[in-house]
């Protein structure tokens, strides 16, 4: 039986926000703070989100050597998944990409959902474990494609969004993940 297992050290994040803004937005001076002025909170997410970091890689081998010699690395890029299911204002413009919603005719209360060509917009994403955080925060990022929406009475209503890093205008990195104890220390 091992004498390093920690189970204060293990975590099972069971509440979790999200919120965006428009690209470029810094980082708040408290990422873990009740109220984020100038970010639209997206509201009610599905249990939980992913981080899916990918890169390509390939093996370069050498004549008289067996197996891989070296490895050429390809570019890094990471997407964030989850899924809101309410329609809060921060869904609303995530799927418009950049649209706009209108009223069809005065007085109406049809309202057509017009959406846009593209739009990069800041995001934080954000769980919690009692008082223990954990939050990553893009600079800039893009709706990597329009989601499939669900509405079959079998599961929530809501939208499986995936959000891909890019690289901020400023050069700076693209995700940052930041949390509320150092294990390290």
């Amino acid at each position: 039986m091992s004498d390093y297992a920690s189970p204060a050290d293990a975590r099972l994040w069971l509440d979790g926000d999200a919120f965006r803004a428009p690209a470029g937005t810094e980082l708040p001076d408290d990422i873990f703070a009740s109220a984020l002025p100038g970010w639209d909170a997206f509201g009610g997410i599905k249990a939980g989100f992913s981080r899916e970091p990918s890169q390509d890689n390939t093996n370069l081998t050498i004549w008289n050597k067996r197996g891989t010699y070296r490895q050429k690395k390809g570019e890094k890029t990471e997407s964030i998944k989850f899924r809101p299911v309410d329609v809060s204002k921060a869904t609303a413009l995530t799927l418009l990409t950049g649209g706009s919603i209108a009223e069809t005719s005065t007085g109406s209360n049809i309202f057509e959902w017009i959406e846009g060509d593209e739009e990069t917009f800041a995001l934080i994403i954000r769980v919690q474990d009692g008082t223990e955080w954990k939050a990553f925060y893009l600079k800039k990022s893009e709706l990597a494609s329009k989601p499939p929406e669900t509405m079959d009475g079998e599961d929530i209503e809501g939208w499986d969004l995936e959000v891909i890093d890019l690289v901020p205008d400023d050069g700076s990195k693209s995700i940052r993940k930041f949390t509320s104890s150092n294990p390290l220390a």
